[in-house]
């Protein structure tokens, strides 16, 4: 049986248990097709074999789950662990470094955008962990980025579900783009920020 295939059927036999169980694995760093399985449940949503709010619980729990479960490896293990054992989550080191030079220079913001990039998501809950910041902050950013990418994948299936294909296709096709638009978010969040600040001083 095929990834997509068994997922399917992951979805039909156990519903919202089975998603919690998906979206833990695919945050620890097992890549799943989250981004179609969210869109795939939107569909879902759409016809009438799922509901919205616990299919959002399930999801949102389970990679607010994965997410911690991968912060404590961070914080109680360490960079040496990850770069030993990491691979075998396709973490590997110039991966890890790269996204520890964003991590270290944006922060919170970073948390956020990370759930919209491909790869990335997975490193920086360990990356979190590692750098030592505090728990109920990193969960709080978590928590926004986990709900809104939820939100947004969810919603194009409900509304675009017939023109499914299409929209996966074009998420393919547009990726660097989407990936210039988070930056350019961080971008105006850090200016605001300064900003604000600067008046806050003067």
């Amino acid at each position: 049986m095929e990834l997509k295939d068994s997922i399917v059927y992951i979805i039909s036999a156990y519903k919202y248990p089975g998603l919690y169980i998906l979206f833990i694995i695919d945050t620890l760093g097992v890549f799943l097709p989250t981004k179609t399985i969210l869109t795939f449940t939107g569909v879902l949503v759409q016809q009438g074999y799922l509901a919205f709010f616990p299919l959002f619980i399930s999801a949102f729990l389970g990679s607010l789950t994965g997410y911690c479960i991968s912060f404590t490896i961070g914080l109680k293990l360490g960079k040496p662990f990850i770069l030993k054992y990491g691979w075998r989550l396709h973490i590997t080191g110039p991966r890890l470094e790269s996204a520890e030079r964003w991590f270290d220079k944006y922060g919170p913001a970073f948390i956020m955008a990370a759930y919209f990039i491909p790869g990335v998501r997975h490193i920086t809950p360990y990356l979190a962990g590692i750098s030592g910041m505090p728990f109920s902050r990193t969960l709080f950013f978590a928590s926004l980025g986990a709900a809104v990418w939820i939100s947004t994948f969810v919603s194009l299936g409900r509304f675009f579900g017939e023109n499914l294909p299409l929209i996966i296709s074009l998420a393919d096709s547009y990726r660097y783009e989407a990936l210039s638009l988070a930056g350019l978010a961080i971008m105006g969040i850090l200016t605001f920020k300064f900003c604000t600040g600067k008046k806050k001083k003067s």
